[in-house]
């Protein structure tokens, strides 16, 4: 399978094969300017991609599959994302707030 990637950084593209990229023996790092994915990056992208190579092929067997993912189709997913993990770190705060004051109250009841 070979995969088509754009670099954001120079807007290069160019085209890795699938089995070289989860063999090691390719690198992701856009052949223009040199901007690399991290290992840790590639390991979870090529761990997908077998698990999703694993279920195509078990529903190959009663359909045909083709399937085409855009980094833009899944923009809108992460500023979703995004959103609600501020909204977990608000709470976090306030949850911090909220312990402080109980400190307060405690150490005022020992002083009397």
């Amino acid at each position: 399978m070979t995969i088509d990637f754009t670099c954001r950084k120079c807007d290069a593209s160019f085209e890795l094969d699938f089995d070289d990229l989860n063999d090691g023996s390719e690198k992701l790092v856009c052949p223009n300017c040199d901007a690399a994915a991290t290992a840790a990056m590639v390991e979870e992208f090529t761990s997908a991609l077998t698990d999703l190579r694993a279920q195509v092929t078990k529903l190959s067997r009663k359909f045909g599959v083709n399937l085409s993912v855009e980094t833009d189709d899944e923009s809108e997913d992460e500023e979703e994302d995004e959103d609600f993990d501020e909204e977990d770190d608000e709470d976090y705060e306030d949850d911090e707030d909220l312990d402080d004051e109980d400190e307060d109250e405690e150490f005022e009841d020992e002083e009397e």
